[in-house]
């Protein structure tokens, strides 16, 4: 009989002692998954951006906004103005709008408009940096969905000739 309750002690103790282990374990990933979900906010303005980074060309919208950079530091708003506005329209045309990011654009046009240095190369930047983080973002499923790189690289070809096609007249042919 004593030796009975000693195994049933030490089976109880056992199971408790996993059973907080195992506890712990699930608190840990609770607390894993927590920090690592942005809110949803944040994740459903960057997947508008992503979205509307896809139908547009990258590299281009890159190269104005480093180009409008080196205008604002020649003191040549002006041009940096330009350039942001061409990117503010490309992104425009886009559906659906990327709201948040255009509303960083917005602040961009209005501290180079009012000519404030300091304060148009911030917003440039972080402009900069969200544009990256959607390409990040983009890369990444695409190593989980090659077709989507595919799909993006015919979504620029199948834009520029969509433009072409409306500026050419159609004729249909009459002569059966």
């Amino acid at each position: 009989m004593k030796y009975q309750n000693i195994v049933l002690y030490s089976v109880i103790s056992l199971a408790l002692l996993s059973l907080l282990s195992l506890l712990e374990n699930v608190q840990a990933q609770t607390n894993e998954t927590d920090q690592t979900a942005a809110p949803p906010q944040q994740n459903q303005a960057m997947n508008l951006t992503i979205q509307a980074l896809m139908k547009v060309n990258i590299a281009d919208l890159k190269e104005s906004l480093t180009n409008a950079k080196v205008a604002i530091v020649n003191g040549n708003f002006e041009e940096a103005l330009t350039g942001v506005r061409d990117v503010e329209t490309q992104l425009l045309l886009v559906d659906p709008q990327p709201t948040k990011f255009m509303n960083d654009i917005h602040k961009v046009t209005n501290s180079i408009a009012r000519s404030e240095v300091e304060r148009s190369l911030d917003a440039l930047t972080k402009v900069q940096v969200d544009i990256l983080r959607a390409e990040n973002q983009i890369f990444k499923d695409a190593v989980d969905n090659p077709q989507l790189m595919q799909q993006i690289n015919n979504n620029g070809q199948g834009f520029e000739e969509e433009e072409e096609e409306e500026g050419e007249p159609t004729t249909t042919d009459t002569d059966t």
